[in-house]
This record gives C-alpha cells, sequence and structure tokens, in this order.
C-alpha cells in the first residue's frame, strides 16, 4: 500500500486552514522523507510544510499559476535538504479531483520534479472541504514514469483521520456508524492493520476487526493450532488441530465479512526486515514474548507507524493466583516499550539465539521453555479494552489511553475486575531504540 502520513497533526493543520480559507485558488507544500518503496507504492512521512502567499500566485490563460520565484524557492530546499515534494490546491467542491488544467500542469511537472529530486517519489493533491485525492509518482521499471493514487493519507495524533476514504453506506453497520461517526466507518473500511501474532489475544482482535469493518488486515504467526489452544483461540476448533494459525484466522475473518482482504505471513524474526509491515497504517502485537515485542517496537519506531500492542500475564506461582493484562498505545514521537522498561533484555537476547544454543541456555536453568497459564476471558477483556481505545482514536471521541492496565483480582478493599489507565512519563533521550529521533 502507498500511504501520505502527517505525523504531526500541526503539519496538516496550517495547510488546510491556508487552503480552507481561500476564497480563490491557493497552494502549499509539503516536504517528505521516503519511509517505504515497495511494490505497492511509496510510503512518505510530511517532515515539513511551506504555504504559498497570494502574492506569489498569478494569474494565466488555464486560471492560476505559482510565479517562478515560489516555485525555485520550494524546489532548491526540498533538493537541499534531501526531502520529497507535494503539492497542494484547493477546489470548491468535492470529492476532490484533478482538473483538465491540473493535469496539463502535472504532465510537465511530474517528470521534472521526479528528476529533480534524483528519483525519489513525486506527490500532488487536491483539497476540497476537508477531503483529498492524493497521487504519487515515481520511476517505473521499463524507465516510464508510474502514477498511481495513495491508498490511504492520514493525519496521525490523539483522533487519526484518513482524508481520502470514500464514504461507507452499508447496511451491516447500522447499529456501528451512530456510534463511530460516518468519517470514523469510512476511515476502518481504508486502513491496513497488521495483526502480529494470532493466539490467545491475536483471535479476539482479529474477529474484532472483521466485525468492526476493517477489509484490510495482515496476519503473522508461525505456529500451529495445538490442543492445548483450543481453551482460548476462537478462530480454532477441534477439526484445526495441525492447521497453521494464519489459515484458521483467515478463513473465520472471511466468515464474518466476504469482503476482507486477509494477507498472512510467517511471524517475527529477530534479524528480519519484515517489508509487510512497514507499509500498514497501524500495528497491533499479540505476542507473548518480549523478543518479538522488541523487534516490533523497533519497527514501529522505524516506520513511524502507531503501534497496540497487547499483553496477558497469568502467575499462579503465587497465592491468590495473579491475572492482569496490560495495553500499550504508541503514537509516532512517543516514549516506547524500552524507555518505558518493559522489556526483559535477557528474554529478548535468548530469542535472538539460535535453537540450539537456546536449548543449552534452558539446560542450564534460563528460560524454561514452559507456556504460561492462559485463559479466554482475560484475553477476551484485554483485547476488548484495548479496541475501545482504537474506536476511540478513530472516531475522536476522547484522546485514547497511552496505557491500561487490567487487573482481575483488586484489592482487599476493592475485590473484583479493575480496568484503569496510567500515565505514563515522556520519552528518554538516551533510549537506544527511539532516543535518536529526539
Amino acid at each position: 500500500m502507498s500511504t501520505l502520513k502527517f505525523t504531526r497533526s500541526e503539519h496538516w493543520e496550517r495547510i488546510e486552514r491556508h487552503l480552507a480559507d481561500a476564497r480563490g485558488e491557493r497552494f502549499a507544500f509539503a516536504f517528505t522523507k521516503l519511509l517505504h518503496n515497495g511494490k505497492g507504492g511509496p510510503v512518505l512521512e510530511v517532515v515539513d510544510v511551506a504555504l504559498i502567499d497570494d502574492e506569489e500566485i498569478e494569474p494565466n490563460h488555464d486560471g492560476w499559476r505559482l510565479a517562478d520565484t515560489a516555485l525555485d524557492r520550494i524546489h532548491n530546499h526540498a533538493v537541499a535538504t534531501g526531502r520529497g515534494l507535494v503539492e497542494f490546491h484547493n477546489h470548491r467542491l468535492k470529492p476532490p479531483g484533478f482538473s483538465p488544467v491540473d493535469e496539463r500542469a502535472l504532465a510537465e511537472m511530474s517528470p521534472y520534479a521526479v528528476d529533480l529530486l534524483h528519483g525519489t517519489p513525486y506527490a500532488a493533491a487536491v483539497w476540497a472541504q476537508g477531503m483529498v485525492r492524493a497521487d504519487w509518482w515515481r520511476p517505473g521499471t521499463a524507465g516510464e514514469l508510474e502514477r498511481k493514487p495513495f491508498d490511504t493519507v492520514t493525519v496521525l495524533g490523539d483522533h487519526i483521520k484518513v482524508l481520502n476514504a470514500p464514504p461507507v453506506i452499508d447496511t451491516r453497520f447500522a447499529r456501528q456508524t451512530p456510534l463511530l461517526g460516518p468519517l470514523a466507518q469510512a476511515a476502518v473500511t481504508g486502513l491496513r492493520v497488521a495483526v502480529v501474532g494470532a493466539g490467545g489475544t491475536g483471535s479476539h482482535v482479529a474477529l474484532g476487526l472483521a466485525y468492526l469493518g476493517f477489509r484490510k488486515v495482515i496476519v503473522l504467526d508461525d505456529d500451529l493450532v495445538e490442543t492445548t489452544n483450543l481453551n482460548r483461540l476462537v478462530t480454532a476448533d477441534q477439526a484445526d488441530i495441525g492447521t497453521p494459525k494464519t489459515i484458521v484466522t483467515r478463513r473465520r475473518m472471511r466468515s464474518i465479512d466476504p469482503r476482507i482482504e486477509v494477507q498472512i505471513f510467517p511471524g517475527l524474526t529477530p534479524a528480519g526486515e519484515h517489508p509487510e509491515l512497514h507499509d500498514a497504517d497501524l500495528l497491533i502485537g499479540c505476542v507473548d514474548h518480549d523478543g518479538p515485542r522488541h523487534r516490533l517496537n523497533q519497527i514501529a519506531i522505524d516506520s513511524r507507524i502507531p503501534l497496540l500492542d497487547i499483553a496477558t500475564g497469568v502467575d499462579d506461582r503465587q497465592q491468590p493466583v495473579a491475572l492482569g493484562g496490560r495495553v500499550f498505545f504508541m503514537l509516532p514521537g512517543a516514549a516506547c516499550l524500552t524507555c518505558l522498561s518493559e522489556l526483559d533484555s535477557a528474554e529478548i537476547s535468548r530469542w535472538a539465539k539460535s535453537d540450539h544454543q537456546q536449548a543449552v541456555d534452558r539446560r542450564h536453568g534460563y528460560g524454561t521453555g514452559v507456556a504460561n497459564p492462559s485463559v479466554v476471558y482475560l484475553n477476551g477483556l484485554t483485547v476488548h479494552a484495548a479496541l475501545a481505545e482504537l474506536g476511540a482514536w478513530i472516531s475522536g471521541a476522547r484522546e485514547p489511553a497511552a496505557w491500561l492496565d487490567i487487573d482481575l483480582l483488586g484489592t482487599a478493599k476493592s475485590p473484583g475486575t479493575q480496568v484503569g489507565p496510567r500515565r505514563i512519563p515522556g520519552r528518554v533521550p538516551g533510549c537506544i531504540d527511539c532516543g535518536y529521533d529526539i
């Protein structure tokens, strides 16, 4: 998938105010960083913006054009900083689209800009009444210029906006849209979500996404369904023993909504680049080990992708048994799991070792290799608390909690299940994973 993402909402707010306040045609530019350039198209992050003054817009026989001095200034800045470019201008009526005049100008500008930027993708966008149509250009394999629309144009912050999501008219969601809102339901349909781990928590997540209306999902897992999974794997039954968890997950999601596109991949590896994750709009971690959790943390930071990490735990070595869960929601630029000291470095180190070395470690008492106890209702409660935060983020109903603690026991004075948000500190400047980006 191709994505243009505003990881700082104020960048988009400046552009939209500038375009919306105009009586006539106005222009703005975004300077971009190339995050990924895969088969499906580029993933671009906006790192800065420039607004064009009305005095630098000239009338011509087609309507309006940018003055050469303004174009030169923008182009020179992009070249000097090594950034890509996105041109924005406004139309009055939606849905936005490129006019014949726009197409004539782009036919001349796009090859010039791609060549000027040494092959870095160039993009252009039209804004109209809160919606955006944005296309990208890049060199093709045969020397031609490849052009396609962005799959998603997103603004990340306390509320995610998908600026190019088409409206959804579907009676399936008639009882849901009044809660989320039509814009949020449209966003749900357009966003690409990666679920890493298809076990106890991942199976609940997969079903929740299908019921909510997500249509573009990828699932990563290595494991096969075993008899001991059947107490909590809500995507599988007795007949599925020996089948990959990804297969049963996809089958169950498609049974809920046949229109859903589910791609399946093996699980995370210590050194794998995992390009299938780098063009996702959201990562949901459902792993039971800090090794893959740390790898997912790194990918989210490097790819500037929001991460919703879900963890549950049962400790039967004490009485009463401890049962609980944790939901962590990380936006680009926020404190990561390493900042928060939530990752076991010894567990991460063992995960990176070969199977032989891990066996040696276990013989010497490092890492038992014994699966922790697990129960379906703890997984379900934790996952649905996480999905509630996801719903708040997409709908804009409120700011999502960055951290939720789930405790099934409570305290002596207040026994019972408790779900509560926790305040978390800011980023650690010396963090080994995200400190470089401060």
